[in-house]
């Protein structure tokens, strides 16, 4: 969810902009802001959840697609048309 004035900050259930970033443990001193969709209560300054969402993508892609000398641990198929298809699990050695 984006928070970008005080009307949304009290819609989104935050009280006061003296609350921290879950991020970078720093005030939410000014807007714009991103609240997590999660179960959990999460508020990032607009920076944060940028810096965030790019180190998930690194270690996404460097978990699916590791660097060498390291191989692969899953190789992901695509399901085909009549159904079939499955997911390997590649030998380390």
């Amino acid at each position: 969810m984006l928070i970008v004035n005080d009307e949304h900050r009290i819609a989104a259930g935050i009280k006061s902009l003296s609350k921290r970033c879950s991020y970078c443990s720093k005030p939410l001193a000014e807007y714009p802001l991103i609240m997590n969709d999660d179960a959990g209560f999460a508020v990032f300054h607009a920076a944060c959840a940028a810096a965030l969402a790019t180190d998930i993508m690194v270690d996404l892609y460097t978990f699916f697609r590791p660097p060498a000398p390291y191989s692969h641990l899953f190789t992901l198929t695509a399901v085909t048309s009549n159904g079939e298809g499955e997911n390997h699990v590649v030998n380390g050695s």
